[in-house]
């Protein structure tokens, strides 16, 4: 049977990466319980994501992810903050509807428990999009790779494969052929988003092969990555490149799976929110990337889970209404 908490925790707060965290700092300094649910064993979010130096965010100028997730998880500690790691939320359940302006009772099932509270905070970010073609998950980490720079040494002065046609993937491939790769870079469309000038490095590179309107079939291997499979538009057979790693930069999609159905999600999947992360339903808030389409960063998601901790903190009678 799933073990239940007997107290009615104020917020259950969905991911503890940036949002989530600043969130609960703030929410505790407003007197109300809260509880962060992280379904990696480690928090911190994308944090983890980002091995290149952060340009711009204040006091943590020039640090990689780790770093500032490190520092954020030693505020974490230090506020006492009350993290639940490695284990999915499974399901979101409004069990009790808000009645004359008061709170509804949300439920969360997670693993076998079962978790109420009065208001409940989104902050699950983004998660990496994948080719989802056959080898794909079964070499990651064995050629498979979605950081050039974390693993361009480790493939140096050897065939490298980059997929995606974003800033990310046209980095990732001056990143290694500038470390002596011959990489082949992989674009499903014949335009670009990447930025220009990085487009015209890549372009003008002597070691880099750019090919469009090209779909990936396989990422061919048994121990390791020994080839791509790929496909030109128009084509009648596949071609098979050699390399020895491929490098995955499709870009991010928002981690909404367990909010479909409770609350309103745009064409692309991210939550739909009002000013103060409110959205469609009662008592449920957004916060961070999940909700931020066209402005995604380490900033926006600490100033909105600021934001969404002062609308909670009105909405629960900490805060005057007007303030």
């Amino acid at each position: 049977m799933p073990r239940q908490r007997k107290a009615l925790t104020d917020v259950l707060i969905v991911g503890a990466g940036p949002a989530g965290l600043s969130a609960a700092l703030w929410l505790r300094d407003f007197g109300l319980s809260c509880l962060l649910l992280e379904r990696e064993r480690q928090p911190g979010g994308q944090l983890h994501q980002i091995h290149a130096p952060i340009p711009n965010y204040l006091t943590a100028y020039g640090w990689d992810g780790a770093r500032f997730a490190g520092v954020a998880l030693d505020d974490a500690r230090v506020a006492s903050l009350e993290i639940l790691v490695g284990e999915p939320v499974r399901r979101i359940v409004v069990e009790r509807a808000a009645r004359r302006g008061g709170a509804p009772v949300l439920r969360v099932d997670r693993g076998r428990e079962r978790l109420r509270a009065r208001a409940l905070i989104l902050a699950t970010g983004l998660r990496r999009r994948v080719l989802g073609v056959p080898g794909e998950e079964e070499l990651a980490g064995r050629g498979v790779s979605h950081s050039a720079n974390r693993d361009r040494m480790r493939w140096a002065e050897r065939p490298v494969a980059v997929v995606g046609g974003g800033t990310a993937a046209v980095e990732d491939a001056i990143l290694c052929a500038e470390v002596g790769c011959d990489v082949l870079l992989l674009h499903h469309s014949a335009r670009f988003r990447a930025r220009n000038d990085f487009l015209e490095r890549a372009r003008a590179h002597p070691k880099i092969r750019i090919v469009t309107n090209a779909q990936v079939r396989a990422i061919v291997g048994k121990e390791r990555v020994q080839a791509v499979r790929f496909r030109e538009r128009g084509a009648r057979r596949d071609e098979e490149a050699r390399v020895d790693a491929v490098y995955v930069r499709i870009g991010w999609e928002p981690e909404t799976d367990v909010a479909r159905g409770i609350v309103r999600l745009d064409g692309a999947g991210f939550v739909r929110v009002k000013p103060g992360g409110q959205t469609s339903a009662t008592g449920i808030y957004a916060a961070g990337d999940v909700c931020s389409p066209r402005s995604p960063s380490i900033a926006g998601a600490v100033g909105q889970g600021a934001a969404v901790a002062w609308e909670i903190a009105r909405a629960m009678g900490r805060l005057p209404a007007g303030r």
